[in-house]
């Protein structure tokens, strides 16, 4: 800018120059000046001649009494400019100590001094000097005018070393200010994810994506994360409720099985009964006739209902134990058993037989009982059969 303001007012003069010169040519006109008792005569051209020299010679003057102090002011520069350079190169090799010291030496005579504190600073964390990294940052802070750079950089810091509650309130203040600042949204993404502040990170996701400072795939792999850590923290039915609600229609569909087992671990049943009625009837799901079986609320209404799916779906291992457990649970052994053998057919399990076992008991069968307890242990008697072939051989 100064050098823009001295090329005007050159041309200016230069402008001047030319109009006066010609007028002063036609009628030059004589300058009389007395000095020290001597009178000196001369021409209006020579006396501007003259003045012209007088101030050039003044301004060459200072420029020569300047000069050493130029001279001086540039090595110095040019001596912290390499050992910054070094500085950086030595943080870059991992020469923590050797940087720190190299870089703090630079901001002494350094045109930008908050590069270097800010740079000692990193070499300070890598040491796990903390106190001296925000020493560094704290002389930054007092020679720079705008302090973003350097709240950016220690919030960086805190989030490294493990610290990022400190730097939740800085980020938040920063954004307030600086709402679309890439680095500041950034580093608040990795402070939320730190903190497991997963309301926060929900509301920071779609800044970030918006920003390109992560794609598609990342930000809906950070929602899923947010939902599922979301669902797996809800203290009460009414936390539950409240997740659950703010999903959409296909996040609902996607996330149908969580929301299952986080009711029954809240006991929110009345909810899940109903979740699970709705869902039945337009795509049936044999993970929810699982849940459905486990429900310990309105055995009547459960189990009408399952016998509505069994007729509908005879055939499937999931709809059948539903069944059976359901008439267990109303000590209808005898259907119960029914059911299992069938079960057993087509999918047989250590469940299944831990079942038949406990309903035989009920019947008083030990035998057909122990049978069954034996296979929910060594299915078919394989284990059993390896160790008696042992036993003849020896």
């Amino acid at each position: 800018m100064l050098k823009t303001i001295k090329i005007v007012i050159l041309i200016l003069l230069l402008l001047l120059a030319a109009w006066l010169t010609p007028k002063l040519i036609n009628n030059p006109g004589l300058i009389q000046i007395e000095l020290l008792g001597y009178q000196i005569q001369m021409t209006a051209i020579a006396a501007g001649i003259l003045l012209v020299l007088v101030f050039l010679s003044i301004w060459l003057v200072f420029g020569l009494l300047k000069a050493p102090k130029k001279a001086v002011h540039h090595l110095t520069a040019n001596q912290s400019r390499k050992k910054f350079a070094r500085g950086l190169l030595a943080l870059s090799e991992g020469k923590w100590s050797q940087a720190e010291k190299l870089l703090l030496a630079s901001a002494e005579k350094s045109p930008t001094p908050e590069l270097s504190y800010m740079a000692a600073a990193r070499a300070a964390v890598a040491q796990n000097n903390l106190e001296q990294a925000e020493a560094h940052l704290d002389l930054a802070e007092k020679v720079i005018d705008n302090p973003l750079t350097v709240d950016l950089t220690r919030c960086e810091i805190w989030i490294k070393s493990g610290q990022a509650e400190r730097a939740l309130p800085l980020l938040e203040t920063i954004l307030k200010t600086y709402p679309n600042n890439p680095r500041a949204v950034h580093l608040l993404t990795q402070a939320s994810q730190q903190t497991q502040d997963w309301k926060l990170l929900q509301n920071t996701i779609p800044k970030a994506e918006k920003l390109k400072l992560i794609n598609h795939q990342q930000s809906n792999q950070l929602k899923q994360q947010v939902t599922m850590a979301r669902f797996a923290e809800a203290a009460d039915q009414a936390e539950l409720q409240d997740i659950w609600q703010n999903l959409s229609k296909k996040q609902q569909s996607k996330y149908s099985h969580t929301y299952c087992e986080n009711g029954l671990r809240l006991g929110a049943y009345q909810e899940i009964t109903s979740h699970i009625e709705k869902a039945q009837k337009y795509q049936f799901d044999e993970q929810l006739v699982a849940y459905w079986s486990a429900l310990p609320h309105n055995l009547n209404h459960r189990l009408k209902v399952a016998e509505k799916w069994l007729v509908q779906h005879p055939k499937k291992a999931s709809v059948l134990l539903c069944n059976a457990k359901l008439q267990m649970a109303k000590k209808q052994w005898d259907k119960a058993e029914s059911l299992l053998l069938e079960v057993l057919k087509v999918a047989p399990s250590a469940e299944i037989n831990q079942l038949l076992g406990l309903i035989y008991q009920e019947k008083d069968q030990p035998d057909k009982a122990l049978n069954h307890f034996r296979e929910s242990v060594v299915p078919n008697n394989h284990a059993i059969s390896v160790i008696d072939e042992h036993e003849l051989n020896s």
